[in-house]
């Protein structure tokens, strides 16, 4: 009898995960019920023999009295979960009057390391290894690298290193250079493994894999060591075990847990520049707060002393070890501006791009030159100067540059985002997420108007940045079947909200650039309505639907009141000068994402009345991923904790707290806004979900070169 069989198999075709309690089945993940799972533990431990009937009984129910029948509805059962068929049986066989027989063939679930992409044929290792030499002698020739606008870089596009389903995210090289280490999600799993890649060997190794999630590795200055988050939806550690010994020992070195970090949001990058030094961050309250640990090590670490930044800067991206220079980006009237500091004293002393910058950021050899991701892998420089280096299938997730070898890594994929509809009228008797758009693009920004009979949402491929990329705005009716296109927007032009007239005729489309656009629904014809101001706030439809009301900054920094008449299509000025506190009295259940500080107000109020219930950090943190719903007996939010997804209502007509349904998961941040929208009635719900995050490790090879 079989002992310590692993946790997951792969029996013929489909994979089994014990602990999850499911099954994947052609590519689709479902439950398997106890009883089910305890049979065919049952049939593998017998792997080969017949199992009798009665064997089946004693097992699977010792205290209790049963029929014959049980056994064969649970056979049935199993069949049935595993995709098997009676008449031509791929699993379970049955024995005529004795038993049943488990005939599939049982192997371990391959991981990544069975797909990890060797070197191709024609480039030796040797010759690896000579460029690698080359590349390193380069850099002592050439002086520092990059360190003015004049450098540029030659680059060669080496291999894919992994091509495994899932993704391969939070990429991190040794400081020599010689490991790249990862966290590793396959295909519709629900935690990250902690993998490397031995550089030299092109060997993957997995080093943990648990029942927890481990992600965000970081080694130490000196190499010696790796730290990681190891994640649960109910707790967050950092732990730290040593790497200073062969690599097929790292997995059974002792670990220590060396603080705890907040389980309510996902796990930001750590930094390790200095062996008595570790930079964490999180979000507290509304700023990303980052903290200092300072080191003690002997045989293990112990913290010291925590310093706490209290002024926010923004996210932390990446530190220089070298010139202790840190790379922020911080979010400025609606743009995010890559600045450095030195160390955390002093002012920003450096504001390196004005543009809008997404995705990873990593520093260059210098801290003038720094390299960037998302629709691009490029190099920059604080005079504004960039080289684009290689554009990725899909999008640039994260930055990994091994200057020892002149090797940069990134991961590079694509994610499905599609918009579901969860009915939860008296009249249905179905409480299922019902898909309303395909996985070609990714579709965002749900609307759903006053009334519920129709559906609004963006669309758009990964590329948005292209030239050719436009973004699609389409509409559903409720009852029919399919959606339709309702408008192409400009070229770069993007739309943070959507906003149905009252009787739902009308469509308002803000954009990023703070013009908006009017279409309605039956005439399909796009109207630029408000044009030239760089901010909008406080948009209301009028009772009637025929204007809108709204302000707008003007030049000279004040705010003014406007207001648009449909019948006349223009605009005309109400109030030269208005204060936000013209809109303060209004109930929260009369504003909309538009309005300022509605963010803070929903929050506020979800804070008063589910404190008992919620944790406030897990509350701020989900209402950032997906901002809330109202209606008019309460507000939806989405709440996560860990990895999962939760959809929660608060009524405040009973001031009762209810959790609806799960919603999956959500394993890493993408950087795709979120929706969540309902009708006035909350009947009809729309849900954006992340489906799928698909990336692979791409290598480049580079040589520094003066021009």
């Amino acid at each position: 009898m079989q002992q310590n069989r692993p946790k997951k198999l792969l029996i013929n075709d489909v994979e089994l995960d014990v602990v999850g309690l499911r099954v994947k089945v052609a590519e689709q993940w479902r439950t398997i019920e106890v009883k089910q799972l305890a049979l065919l533990q049952l049939l593998l431990d017998n792997e080969g023999k017949t199992v009798s009937r009665d064997t089946i009984i004693t097992t699977l129910w010792p205290d209790i009295i049963v029929s014959d029948n049980s056994v064969s509805q649970l056979v049935v059962q199993l069949r049935k979960t595993l995709g098997d068929d009676k008449s031509r049986p791929q699993f379970i066989k049955t024995v005529p009057r004795v038993g049943y027989q488990l005939i599939a063939a049982v192997n371990d679930v391959p991981d990544i390391a069975s797909k990890l992409i060797k070197a191709q044929e024609n480039r030796p290792i040797y010759w690896l290894l000579g460029g690698l030499l080359f590349g390193a002698v380069g850099y002592k020739v050439t002086g520092a690298l990059l360190t003015t606008p004049a450098h540029t870089i030659d680059y060669k596009y080496q291999s894919r290193l992994t091509a495994s389903p899932g993704a391969e995210v939070y990429l991190r090289y040794s400081p020599d250079g010689r490991y790249l280490a990862f966290s590793h999600v396959g295909n519709n799993q629900e935690q990250f493994d902690l993998s490397v890649i031995d550089m030299k060997t092109q060997s993957l190794h997995n080093l943990k894999s648990t029942g927890y999630s481990e992600e965000a590795p970081v080694w130490s200055a000196d190499g010696k060591w790796l730290a990681y988050y190891r994640y649960d939806p109910f707790s967050c550690t950092v732990r730290v075990f040593s790497v200073d010994s062969t690599i097929e020992m790292w997995r059974l070195s002792p670990e220590t847990a060396l603080f705890e970090c907040d389980p309510a949001q996902g796990p930001k990058p750590l930094f390790w520049p200095k062996e008595t030094a570790i930079y964490a961050q999180q979000w507290r309250d509304d700023d990303v707060k980052i903290t200092r640990y300072h080191l003690e090590s002997e045989n293990s670490f112990i913290i010291t002393k925590e310093t706490e930044y209290s002024d926010s800067q923004g996210m932390l991206h990446d530190v220089n070890p070298n010139n202790q220079m840190l790379l922020f980006s911080h979010a400025k009237q609606g743009k995010n501006q890559l600045l450095s500091k030195s160390e955390f004293h002093g002012d920003l002393n450096k504001r390196l791009l004005s543009a809008d910058a997404k995705g990873p950021v990593v520093w260059g050899r210098e801290s003038g030159t720094y390299w960037t991701g998302d629709d691009s892998l490029s190099l920059s420089d604080i005079a504004g100067k960039s080289q684009k280096i290689h554009t990725p299938n899909g999008v640039i997730t994260d930055i990994a540059v091994d200057f020892n070898h002149g090797h940069v890594a990134h991961s590079e994929g694509i994610s499905q985002v599609n918009l579901y509809h969860l009915d939860t009228s008296n009249e249905s008797d179905s409480s299922d997420l019902i898909a309303i758009s395909s996985a070609a693009k990714l579709d965002i920004l749900a609307e759903v108007s006053h009334d519920g009979h129709w559906f609004a949402f963006a669309s758009y491929d990964q590329q948005i940045k292209s030239q050719r990329a436009q973004v699609e705005i389409w509409v559903k009716h409720r009852q029919r079947p399919t959606a339709s296109l309702l408008a192409l927007l400009p070229s770069q032009v993007f739309p943070k909200q959507l906003l149905f007239s009252p009787k739902g005729n009308n469509l308002l489309i803000v954009s990023n650039r703070g013009d908006t656009y009017l279409i309605n629904l039956f005439s399909k014809k796009l109207v630029t309505i408000i044009q030239d101001y760089n901010k909008t706030r406080n948009m209301v439809w009028s009772a009637d639907g025929q204007s809108i009301n709204y302000q707008a900054r003007h030049s000279e920094g004040t705010w003014q009141l406007w207001q648009y008449s449909l019948n006349e299509t223009t605009n005309r000025l109400l109030s030269k000068d208005v204060k936000s506190i013209d809109v303060d009295e209004l109930a929260l259940a009369s504003k909309n994402q538009s309005f300022t500080g509605f963010l803070d107000d929903a929050t506020s109020y979800l804070l008063k009345y589910t404190a008992q219930d919620i944790d406030p950090n897990q509350l701020r943190a989900s209402l950032r991923l997906y901002q809330p719903a109202l209606f008019e007996k309460g507000i939806y939010y989405v709440l996560r904790q860990g990895h999962q997804l939760y959809l929660y209502c608060y009524y405040t007509d009973r001031q009762e707290n209810v959790r609806v349904r799960a919603l999956g998961t959500y394993l890493y941040d993408i950087n795709v806004p979120l929706s969540l929208s309902t009708d006035w009635r909350g009947e009809h719900i729309l849900i954006n979900k992340v489906d799928g995050i698909e990336t692979d490790i791409v290598l480049h090879h580079f040589t520094p070169k003066t021009q």
